[in-house]
């Protein structure tokens, strides 16, 4: 019975999803809100890993092309496909660190001034990925990864917000939301650049597109186009 249990655990989209039926227990969700939100919490999981799957399968010709063409080795730089590939190996470690950091943030938040809750979380779930991965390669493993993992996490968690939200405030005019993000330092180098050569600047949200290019404000038609594009190309370089 416990290695029943044990193998049920080790399975990082159960885990992930224990983690969501545990956080809507304690918020009080009704039965039916928290069944829902549990399987689809572990169906988004899967359907991560799924999707990552065929992306990478796709980036995989893409490359050959690619370097047999230009000569070049390229590389995936794609958050969903590279972390996907990662929790294959590395997925209850990622599970737990990121349950046990957002304990920490919330700790965090209840005893310091950084009164900030992460609730960004995919982003959570990729960070914790890569916090994992590379204290694994630092020879840690079993407690002292996941919990110093965890320390490391929460830490992050709390402060990235603080960062950001001085400029946030001045964006939103409001001091009731923050931005989680861990890629705060870029945008906090984007707003001190835009305060310096962004005056009378047009936003992208004024530009008008002809009626024709609406639908390339759909991402996903957008990408597909785009993607299409890039494949002709390096196919007719390829021979």
């Amino acid at each position: 019975m416990l290695k029943f249990i044990l193998d049920i655990l080790s399975s990082p989209a159960i885990l992930v999803g224990l983690v969501a039926l545990i956080g809507l227990v304690l918020q009080k969700k009704s039965a039916s809100d928290t069944i829902s939100g549990t399987i689809k919490t572990i169906m988004g999981f899967l359907v991560l890993g799924g999707g990552a799957t065929i992306v990478v399968g796709a980036l995989e010709y893409f490359s050959k092309m690619f370097q047999k063409g230009f000569g070049i080795q390229g590389i995936v730089p794609n958050n969903e496909a590279i972390v996907a590939l990662a929790l294959k190996n590395y997925g209850t470690q990622t599970a737990l660190i990121m349950a046990l950091a957002m304990v920490v943030n919330i700790l965090i938040a209840r005893y310091t001034k950084l009164k900030y809750i992460f609730l960004t979380g995919h982003h959570a779930l990729y960070m914790s990925c890569m916090v994992a991965a590379i204290l694994i390669a630092g020879g840690l493993k079993g407690t002292p990864l996941v919990i110093i993992g965890a320390i490391l996490m929460g830490i992050i968690m709390a402060g990235m917000p603080a960062l950001a939200h001085p400029t946030m405030k001045k964006i939103t005019g409001v001091d009731d939301v923050a931005f989680g993000h861990f890629g705060t330092f870029g945008y906090i180098v984007s707003a001190a650049i835009g305060k310096i050569f962004g005056k009378n600047s047009k936003s992208t949200e004024e530009i008008k597109f002809p009626q024709g290019l609406n639908f390339l404000r759909d991402t996903s038609v957008a990408i597909s186009l785009t993607m299409a594009i890039l494949y002709i190309i390096v196919a007719v370089a390829a021979g």
